[in-house]
């Protein structure tokens, strides 16, 4: 599922992108505690290696956001995807 500005109001822009600029290695914190980590982030919590996360961000059901040809997800969706998708 890829987002894009339409599929927000801009009240939830607002807030997305009003970050602080204290960062936590490559993932950026914002102010209500959400999280957006990337590639390598991902890679290191799901335990494989950067090409095979990279392939699962681009799945249909994964909650990627595209930032330019960056590929992000917030930390908590990428658990609640995770655990969904459990057997």
């Amino acid at each position: 599922m890829k987002l894009t500005k339409d599929d927000f109001s801009k009240k939830e822009l607002d807030t997305i992108f009003s970050y602080k600029s204290n960062k936590c290695g490559n993932a950026a914190q914002l102010d209500d505690g959400m999280q957006f980590i990337g590639t390598k982030e991902v890679a290191a919590l799901m335990g494989c290696s950067i090409p095979v996360a990279r392939q699962t961000m681009r799945r249909k059901d994964f909650p990627l956001i595209m930032c330019g040809k960056n590929l992000k997800v917030m930390k908590c969706e990428l658990i609640k995807w995770a655990s969904q998708r459990r057997v």
